[in-house]
């Protein structure tokens, strides 16, 4: 059996997460493993020109038509903002989360390394575990429902199937 000497455990704040985590430092202390807790961020969002009043993007169809192309609504592209190369702020929100972690670290007496990665998730959490030479990602199910699950899949069946190494989906 291979030995698990660098767990990776993928953090949000969620109940599930938080069951992630206890499940991944009872596994570190009894396998006397390394531990990294990696928060991701997702990164980008949508274009600045969209108006507070008219999310949508879609003109109000009281615009009169003139017959040319030029009066059609037009919805803006989605805008990918590349994020700094460094982050040397974090926003209060993560400051917040990377605090739990580290509290939760701290009652349990466990040292681990915190950190927050921008991008998207699945990709990022894999990413990460490979780059740091992880030997197991921990992650939790988050519980959503048929339709949703089949369009958009979960983060926790996105890692398990692009990952190389093995993923605990903790339930």
């Amino acid at each position: 059996m291979k030995a698990f000497q660098h767990l990776i455990i993928a953090y949000d704040g969620t109940k599930d997460s938080k069951h992630a985590l206890d499940l991944g430092i009872s596994m570190s202390k009894q396998l006397q493993s390394r531990l990294s807790v990696v928060n991701i961020q997702k990164e980008g969002g949508i274009s600045h020109d969209i108006t507070d009043t008219d999310r949508s993007g879609i003109v109000p169809p009281k615009t009169p038509y003139v017959g040319t192309m030029n009066n059609y609504p037009v919805v803006p592209a989605a805008v990918q903002q590349e994020p700094p190369s460094e982050y040397p702020e974090y926003t209060e929100q993560e400051m917040a989360l990377k605090n739990e972690v580290n509290r939760i670290l701290a009652d349990q007496h466990v040292d681990a390394n915190v950190e927050i990665v921008y991008g998207e998730p699945s990709d990022e959490i894999v990413q990460y575990a490979q780059e740091h030479d992880g030997d197991l990602i921990v992650i939790g199910s988050r519980d959503i429902s048929g339709l949703k699950r089949l369009i958009f899949g979960s983060v926790s069946e996105k890692v398990s199937h692009r990952s190389t190494i093995p993923v605990l989906i903790a339930k």
